[in-house]
């Protein structure tokens, strides 16, 4: 049976780590369903200093977040993907810039994964500028024209519809996943996913 083109948007931030663990999730499904995926910027911590702040200054109890780091470590076994926990937090805004750039020149998917293994695989801060036009120059971007954009309203608007956006569906938090008419809100089980996508398919609600 010949499965349908499927549309699935993720609302993730690069300093989440569940949102890197969904990468993977992505990954899998890609390989076994036709999906096009869109994914969506969402600043999760829009409030952290530009320089970026210690994990310690979130208003989290010790003990929760050595709890989370061992459920975030579980997770990341289970997609095989090794984590390096960094205890700085950096300021995702401007990696959230440079992403919506990349998507403007078709090159989205490279940036993004790039971002995403700077943080978690290299534990560098992906707050600084200057790693980004590193990264961003690594596939082709000129580094005048990122500069000019990051420098206009565009990418600040882009964050604040996509904000909109995701809460219109009475959600605040990543990564979440819209899959036709159906929401997945987590680095949820592979399964979970499979399940829902099939649901979906099954009931001709494809985006």
């Amino acid at each position: 049976m010949s499965q349908k083109k499927l549309k699935i948007v993720v609302f993730s931030d690069y300093i989440c780590p569940f949102c890197y663990i969904g990468f993977f999730r992505v990954e899998q499904l890609k390989a076994n369903f036709d999906i096009d995926v869109e994914w969506r910027p969402f600043e999760i911590h829009p409030e952290t200093p530009k320089e970026g702040t210690e994990l310690t200054n979130l208003p989290f109890p010790k003990e929760y977040l050595e709890m989370m780091k061992e459920n975030i470590q579980k997770l990341a076994d289970d997609v095989g993907v090794s984590l390096n926990l960094n205890d700085k937090l950096p300021n995702s805004r401007l990696a959230l810039y440079f992403s919506e750039f990349a998507r403007k020149k078709g090159k989205f998917d490279a940036f993004h994964k790039l971002v995403f293994d700077a943080y978690w695989k290299d534990g560098r801060d992906i707050g600084d500028q200057d790693l980004l036009l590193s990264i961003a120059e690594s596939i082709g971007f000129k580094r005048s024209e990122i500069l000019e954009y990051i420098d206009s309203e565009e990418p600040f608007e882009e964050l604040k519809k996509s904000l909109k956006e995701l809460r219109k569906y009475g959600v605040n938090g990543v990564p979440t996943f819209i899959i036709g008419d159906r929401i997945v809100v987590g680095a949820q089980p592979y399964e979970v996913f499979e399940k829902v996508i099939r649901k979906v398919l099954e009931t001709d609600l494809v985006l």
